[in-house]
C-alpha cells in the first residue's frame, strides 16, 4: 500500500478463487464478436457524409418583383440518362439537389399561378456546387419560358481552388503511358515529381504548392484510391489506374478544399468513371509501346 493505492500482480488474480478474471477472449468469440459487429451494422447503418465526387445543384426561386416563392416544385432531368430529380423549394425559396452525376442537366420549375421556367444546356462537373437562380413570371402554367442558353455556371457556393479535366482534354491531349494524372499540370501550382520518380516512370507523384510528392489524396467515384503499401505496387500511389477512355472527368484541388477531403497537405484529385446512358455505345482502340519506335535519347 503506497498513498492510498494498491498494487496488484495481474498473474496473480487468474483463477476461479479471485474476484476479477484477467483472460484473453478465445477465438470462437473473437469470431462471435466480429459477427456481432458485422449484423449490428446492416441493420442499423449510420449515416456519415464522404468524400464526394458528385455534383449539386442550388439556387433561390424568385418571381418579377424579386420576391422569394416557397413551394415551387423543382426537376432537375438528366439529359443523356433521362433521371428526373424532385425536390421543393424552401420557405426562404432556396432548393437543392444533390448527388448528381456530373453531365448535363436541364431545370424545370412549376408553380400554380406563375408560368413553368425550363433551363437546358447546364453541365455539371465532379464535386461541383452550381447556382441556378430561377425567376416566375406570372401566367398559365400551361404557358413555359425557355432557356436554351447555356450560362456560365460560376461556383460561389464553395471556396475550393482547383480545376476540372473533362473528358474531352483526356483524351484528346497527349500523355505519356497513358497516365490522365499528368494532366493535373495544367493547374496552377502543380509540378511534376522528382526525376528520379520520374526515371523509374512513377505514377501518380505531383508537387502541389511546395508539399511532397507523396501527400495527395487521389478519389475514384469517392472511393479512397492510395495505395498504402511499402513498396507502392506497380510503382503507382493509386491503388487503381483507371483506363483514360474509362474516365468522366477528374477534379484536382489545390487550396481550401472542404473538411471531407482533410488528412492530406498537398492536392485533392478527385476522379469519377463514366456511367451508363441511354444509348448503346463502344469504343475500340489499340495501344501500341515498345522501344523499337522511340526516338533516340541523345
Amino acid at each position: 500500500m503506497s498513498d492510498g493505492f494498491q498494487i496488484r500482480n495481474p498473474k496473480s488474480e487468474i483463477g476461479t478463487g479471485g474476484n476479477r478474471m484477467f483472460r484473453r477472449p478465445n477465438g470462437l468469440m473473437r469470431i462471435f464478436t466480429g459477427l456481432l459487429t458485422f449484423v449490428f451494422a446492416a441493420l442499423f447503418p449510420l449515416d456519415a457524409p464522404g468524400q464526394t465526387s458528385t455534383a449539386t445543384l442550388t439556387g433561390t426561386v424568385r418571381d418579377s418583383s424579386r420576391a422569394v416563392l416557397p413551394g415551387v416544385a423543382i426537376t432537375v432531368t438528366s439529359i443523356e440518362r433521362n433521371t428526373s430529380y424532385s425536390t421543393i423549394s424552401n420557405e426562404t425559396g432556396n432548393y437543392v439537389v444533390p448527388a448528381l452525376n456530373p453531365g448535363a442537366y436541364s431545370v424545370a420549375a412549376e408553380l400554380t399561378g406563375f408560368k413553368k421556367f425550363v433551363q437546358e444546356g447546364i453541365v455539371l462537373q465532379v464535386n461541383q456546387v452550381a447556382r441556378i437562380d430561377i425567376t416566375l413570371d406570372v401566367g398559365n402554367l400551361s404557358e413555359t419560358v425557355q432557356v436554351s442558353a447555356a450560362a456560365a455556371l460560376l461556383e460561389t457556393d464553395s471556396s475550393s481552388r482547383g480545376s476540372v479535366i473533362d473528358q474531352k482534354k483526356i483524351v484528346d491531349l497527349p500523355l505519356n503511358g497513358r497516365d490522365y494524372n499528368q494532366l493535373a499540370l495544367l493547374s496552377p501550382g502543380v509540378l511534376p515529381g522528382t526525376p528520379r520518380l520520374a526515371a523509374v516512370n512513377f505514377k501518380g507523384v505531383l508537387n502541389v504548392n511546395g508539399n511532397r510528392t507523396f501527400n495527395n489524396v487521389f478519389l475514384l467515384d469517392g472511393v479512397d484510391n492510395i495505395s498504402y503499401s511499402n513498396s507502392f505496387r506497380g510503382e503507382n500511389v493509386q491503388l487503381v489506374q483507371p483506363s483514360v477512355e474509362a474516365l468522366q472527368e477528374f477534379k484536382i484541388q489545390t487550396n481550401a478544399y472542404s473538411a471531407e477531403f482533410g488528412r492530406s497537405s498537398g492536392a485533392v484529385v478527385n476522379a469519377t468513371i463514366k456511367s451508363g446512358t441511354n444509348d448503346v455505345h463502344g469504343s475500340l482502340y489499340e495501344f501500341l509501346r515498345n522501344d523499337v519506335l522511340d526516338a533516340s535519347n541523345f
